[in-house]
């Protein structure tokens, strides 16, 4: 599995990522500027229900998959590769039988406040989210991703079709939920003929049992799962909790500003999730690697998420005059992508490892802080309560993932990431106060911030062949020539 190979695969889960959050900034958008923050906020806080649902219907399969079959593809073992996918469906679909279950039963108390309508779309949406999210995962693993960029761009478009459609008609919380729904409905049939596709590849008859496979993957899917879902009750819950105490309308405010944030934080998403399946598949160079990713993830996040830190208003302003409400919970949601990088690094690296307890221990260190704030503090300040609840929980995880970090023996470079947060932070906070347009001033920070760290070798020669290798050689081969020349111009020693 080369560099490269790993490489293309992130920048395609990128450009899907990064594709995603702009239709979904979009969706919000359109609704933001047609509908009221009490809709949006009845609706967002369904679907902060649908994630957690869907990912105690997951039982961590679509992170325990990725684990056995980045290797078997690596090694080309496609009929193994068959009986470990079957193996997670039927897992999957024990979850999701489960869950509905629960959710029936327990109507009358969890949704007591929302239609049979809306209950009815939000299991739809859950059963077909867990069913996209663990073909995204196979798809992964194959570091096949431009896939899923065909399939995420289609479904997005289609979804925003849909919300104008049923906007048009009026259809209230209930005909926004099934526009929402289209996309991981959509997403999943395109890429369930991508991974049959996949593992038609498959050329003799396999050795493995498929009950040894539904053993080993449950085992490793289980200590990934309780961990992974405690993280997602912990950041959905925010969006609950401030419907159920300040209402619907602070809710809608909050969401938006979450989502934002959430969009930001979607690079270590792509970046980290191609690093897990190589992880896994590698022998030697493990902690070399996953710095090395940490470097790319900072040098990516960081300069974006201060230039938004010192812009929040004017970007939430483009939702809606009422939504600059939010701008203060958007700041301190943005300082949680620091420890959040560096946490997830630590907890993929543990996992690959396969040392289940030590990412159980960071889960919990993070998700339980933020639970039990979420119950104290936004009663108090609302949606920046929320915020703080969030930020506090990555905190505190990232604090527990140091100290396993240095256990395993992994090497963090505090000089050089201090300098990487300190740069864009200053040429932001300059830029702002100078009362720059907010396009040219988050453009400025950005170019301003990576020429510094040209200037102190921050980014080497290396790293720019490493990060731009992956485009087509028509395109990368002219701008390394650029990139290198300036970093010449700015640091003879580059």
């Amino acid at each position: 599995m080369s560099r490269l190979q790993i490489g293309r695969g992130a920048v395609y889960l990128y450009i899907e990522n990064i594709g995603s959050m702009l239709f979904g900034y979009a969706f919000w958008f359109i609704l933001s500027r047609t509908t009221t923050p009490e809709i949006v906020g009845v609706t967002s806080s369904l679907i902060s229900i649908a994630a957690i649902f869907t990912s105690l219907a997951s039982i961590g399969v679509p992170l325990g998959a990725q684990r056995f079959l980045g290797k078997i593809f690596l090694e080309q073992r496609f009929e193994d590769a068959w009986v470990y996918t079957r193996s997670s469906f039927l897992i999957v679909s024990i979850g999701l039988a489960a869950s509905g279950l629960i959710i029936l039963v327990g109507r009358n108390i969890l949704f007591s406040h929302f239609s049979f309508a809306l209950v009815s779309v939000t299991l739809v949406l859950i059963t077909t989210s867990a069913a996209s999210v663990l073909l995204r995962a196979i798809i992964i693993a194959s570091l096949d991703t431009k896939k899923i960029l065909f399939a995420s761009i289609i479904s997005s478009v289609v979804k925003l079709i849909a919300v104008i459609i049923v906007l048009s008609f009026r259809t209230g919380e209930v005909g926004i939920l099934v526009a929402f729904s289209t996309t991981p409905l959509l997403t999943s049939i395109l890429l369930a003929f991508d991974v049959k596709t996949l593992l038609k590849k498959a050329s003799m008859k396999t050795v493995l049992r498929f009950i040894d496979s539904f053993r080993a993957l449950l085992k490793a899917s289980v200590a990934g799962w309780i961990p992974l879902t405690i993280e997602t009750v912990g950041a959905q819950l925010g969006t609950i909790v401030v419907l159920g105490v300040q209402g619907p309308s602070q809710a809608g405010l909050y969401f938006i500003a979450f989502q934002i944030t959430m969009g930001i934080l979607s690079v270590i998403w792509a970046i980290e999730g191609t690093t897990y399946p190589a992880l896994s598949a590698k022998k030697e160079g493990r902690k070399r690697f996953v710095w090395r990713t940490i470097k790319i993830c900072l040098t990516i996040l960081l300069p974006i998420s201060f230039a938004v830190f010192f812009y929040s208003k004017d970007i939430l302003e483009l939702f809606g005059s009422n939504y600059s409400e939010g701008s203060p919970a958007l700041q301190v949601l943005l300082l949680s992508v620091f420890p959040t990088t560096i946490m997830n690094a630590v907890g993929i690296l543990t996992y690959a490892y396969g040392n289940y307890r030590n990412v159980l221990i960071i889960g919990i260190a993070a998700a339980i802080p933020r639970g039990l704030l979420y119950l104290v503090l936004i009663p108090w300040f609302g949606g920046v309560g929320a915020a703080l609840s969030y930020t506090l929980g990555a905190t505190f995880g990232f604090v527990v993932s140091l100290g396993i970090s240095s256990k395993m023996g992994l090497t963090i470079r505090w000089k050089e990431t201090m300098l990487m947060a300190a740069s864009p932070l200053i040429f932001a906070l300059l830029l702002s106060n100078l009362k720059v347009n907010y396009v040219i001033g988050i453009i400025l920070s950005i170019i301003f911030s990576y020429l510094l760290f040209l200037r102190l070798k921050l980014i080497e020669r290396n790293d720019v062949q490493d990060y731009l290798a992956i485009l087509p050689s028509s395109i990368s081969n002219p701008v390394i020539k650029i990139v290198n020349k300036i970093g010449v111009t700015l640091n003879p020693d580059y």
